[in-house]
């Protein structure tokens, strides 16, 4: 399993943007709309623990209404936020648990698993609230829907419009009421040949 997913990961890595597949570009086109909460884990290093024993912490970036605050998590953190979410919702593989070894190529790896795994429950809605606790967003507003030419059906962009109930150059034939075309003939009539015709100041 864990070969599987090591070549899975070499393989996403090495992509170039125009062969990545359209779910995974809805993942940076969804997180870069106003409002949407970004995560990264831009790298990892090794903490001593106690006992002399050391361990690796993940280093988060997590980016929300214009702020950004750092993390340390540990793989067992993960580990747990994933097993809450995967009980209700459907994300991305989850790096497994065991390594082969600790090299920099392997714990890259881990990372790179880790940071695509995040990125696909960025994607849930509604957001999980395990998942704004473990990331420490608080007073979380859910992102609303720019109005754009994608063919979202919203609220118009554009100013209101003047229309009218029924159309001005047809009426009827037995109508009193002069018609907008008769009215315009008229009216420029009258400012070209009426010499007692003035414009008004």
């Amino acid at each position: 399993t864990t070969s599987i997913f090591v070549n899975n990961c070499n393989y996403l890595m090495g992509r170039t943007k125009a062969t990545i597949p359209e779910e995974e570009k809805d993942v940076a086109r969804v997180q870069h709309m106003p409002g949407m909460i970004r995560a990264y884990i831009p790298r990892y290093r090794q903490v001593e623990g106690e006992g002399g024993r050391s361990h690796y912490v993940y280093c988060l970036e997590v980016c929300y209404v214009g702020r950004v605050h750092k993390l340390e998590k540990r793989y067992s953190a993960f580990h747990s936020l994933y097993k809450e979410l995967h009980k209700l919702y459907q994300t991305a593989e989850f790096p497994p648990k065991r390594l082969r070894n600790t090299t920099p190529k392997v714990l890259e790896t881990r990372r790179a698993g880790l940071e695509l795994w995040l990125h696909s429950t960025l994607l849930l809605q509604p957001t999980p609230p395990a998942l704004l606790a473990f990331l420490q967003v608080h007073n979380y507003q859910p992102p609303r829907q720019e109005c754009d030419d994608s063919g979202y059906e919203g609220s118009p962009c554009h100013q209101p419009v003047l229309i009218f109930p029924c159309d001005p150059y047809v009426t009827a034939h037995n109508s009193t009421t002069p018609t907008l075309t008769s009215t315009v003939t008229k009216g420029v009539l009258t400012a070209l040949y009426d010499q007692s015709f003035r414009v008004p100041s």
